[in-house]
């Protein structure tokens, strides 16, 4: 596979051939052509014919490695259009080679353009609604061999990171806000369900956060192949324990369980290992564990749990909900029962039974975020009606951060519901991490990065992009990195075929 620039010294146009992946799973060649500016936008031209308008902020950048993860070998259950090239796990050269990662969310604040978003504004940028996500959402991603980038989103590579290490920081970043996001205590019990390719980073963020604090807490593996249980070990895990099956009555074995392992059923294995709080990281695109929009409910980083019946415990819940400290709450209840009588008191109270006509009733008012901080619900279908009102578009009654509760009006007929209810535990999620934190991270425990390299397994060119994903499949492989060749010459062939 080559690629290249139309001119040298012409930083805003680009012509190559993309390996675009399409909802059937194939990966097929295509003829793109890109022209614009940081300024004035960018053109993208696919096989001839205009495909898409980009706004100012995109700087372009030549691909020189990227990462396969899960959500790319997920990507046709995930709602947005195919084909589209995907990765977004990058190392990305300017002109003058000049190695940088890229953070994927291409929000106003990432563009760095003057916005009045209002969740840019509110420390949401990486859930603006107009975002587009590289790799995943419109932005072509780092299986191709250029990358439009977010200005405010190129972040420079130290010297003292390797290519190995930085091409790691993306899958790392989130491994470590989910890690800081459960923020365990001395004497707790964290349990990563499925340590391969992200769960093996958050035990490594685990076991760094420990480390740097002085919090001494236990780290397990829970793993179903004995392969992983030395992976686990070796990345920070203090004991691997066999996974447990959804259908067992094994008593919890940690505090905290995460699950890493993009596997629609790994939410109701963590549901049966898990005392207090399962924290989901999977974005399968698949129902589990009675729900069809778990992966939405990482996506907007939504937390579920039972509605308090101790009225004090309800009443802190609702003071603490607020996006921003001295903002008034609101909440959507959406249950049957109606709701206590002191609420109105503590919160703007939305009622209704349609959670598309209460956003409806948001954004027709003059406020900052057109949102929820809160929803009450019956059941899994309410769950899911809160969190896509809307099955065309992407946006939850509830906003990002937020939290759903469920009442239980009706039968606690799946195995979440009855976890929240009967067992009291706690749903949490987490979405993608700061690359600052995490390279900072990095530089400062020379030994943690020095370990991550060990995850990459396979090296493929990117012109073997189809076998990568494959590869990426197999029980022997961990980390599969695809790198790009430099940039060719017009005259060298540009009709290689991935297939």
């Amino acid at each position: 596979m080559s690629s290249r620039r139309a001119s040298n010294s012409d930083p805003n146009t680009a012509d190559f051939i993309g390996l675009e992946y399409h909802a059937d799973e194939r990966v097929i060649p295509a003829r793109y052509r890109w022209e614009g500016s940081p300024t004035e936008g960018w053109q993208i031209q696919r096989e001839g014919a205009h495909h898409l308008d980009l706004g100012p902020g995109f700087r372009l950048l030549r691909t020189d490695r990227c990462g396969v993860c899960s959500t790319d070998l997920d990507r046709r259950f995930l709602p947005f259009p195919l084909p589209q090239i995907i990765g977004h796990e990058i190392i990305a050269l300017d002109g003058a080679s000049r190695r940088h990662v890229v953070e994927i969310n291409a929000s106003h604040e990432a563009r760095g353009i003057d916005h009045t978003c209002p969740f840019c504004l509110r420390g949401l940028a990486t859930h603006c609604p107009e975002r587009r996500v590289l790799g995943i959402h419109d932005l072509p991603g780092g299986f191709g061999p250029w990358v439009l980038a977010p200005e405010a989103a190129v972040i420079p590579l130290p010297d003292s990171i390797g290519d190995d290490t930085a091409v790691l920081i993306e899958p790392f970043a989130a491994a470590l806000h989910a890690a800081e996001t459960i923020a365990p205590s001395a004497g707790e019990r964290v349990a990563v369900l499925g340590p391969r390719r992200l769960g093996l980073l958050v035990i490594a963020a685990l076991a760094a956060l420990r480390k740097r604090n002085g919090t001494d807490y236990k780290i397990l593996g829970l793993v179903r192949r004995p392969a992983l249980a030395d992976w686990a070990l070796r990345f920070g895990a203090d004991e691997v324990l066999p996974a447990p099956d959804p259908e067992s009555e094994s008593e919890p074995c940690a505090e905290f369980v995460i699950d890493t392992t993009g596997n629609p059923l790994g939410l109701e294995a963590a549901l049966v290992a898990s005392s207090r709080e399962v924290h989901l990281k999977s974005t399968h695109g698949q129902p589990s564990a009675g729900l069809r929009h778990t992966t939405e409910l990482v996506v907007d980083e939504l937390s579920l749990q039972a509605w308090p019946e101790d009225p004090g415990q309800a009443k802190a819940v609702v003071s603490g909900s607020p996006c921003r400290p001295n903002d008034r709450p609101r909440v959507a209840w959406l249950a049957s029962a109606p709701p206590p009588a002191w609420l109105s008191d503590r919160a703007d109270v939305y009622t209704g039974k349609d959670p598309n006509a209460l956003l409806k009733a948001l954004e027709a008012k003059p406020m900052g975020l057109p949102r929820v901080d809160l929803a009450v619900v019956d059941d899994e279908a309410g769950i899911d009606a809160v969190v896509r009102p809307r099955e065309s578009e992407e946006i939850s009654l509830v906003r990002p951060r937020g939290q759903i509760f469920t009442r239980a009006g009706g039968a606690l007929t799946g195995p979440l519901l009855q976890a929240l209810h009967h067992r009291k535990l706690r749903l949490s999620t987490s979405r993608c991490g700061d690359f600052g934190k995490a390279l900072a991270l990095l530089v400062a425990d020379d030994e943690l990065a020095q370990r991550l390299p060990a995850l990459i397994t396979h090296r493929l060119p990117a012109s073997r992009l189809s076998e990568a994903l494959a590869l990426a499949r197999t029980p022997e492989c961990i980390k599969v990195v695809i790198e790009h060749a430099e940039t060719q010459q017009p005259s060298e062939s540009t009709e290689t075929r991935a297939d």
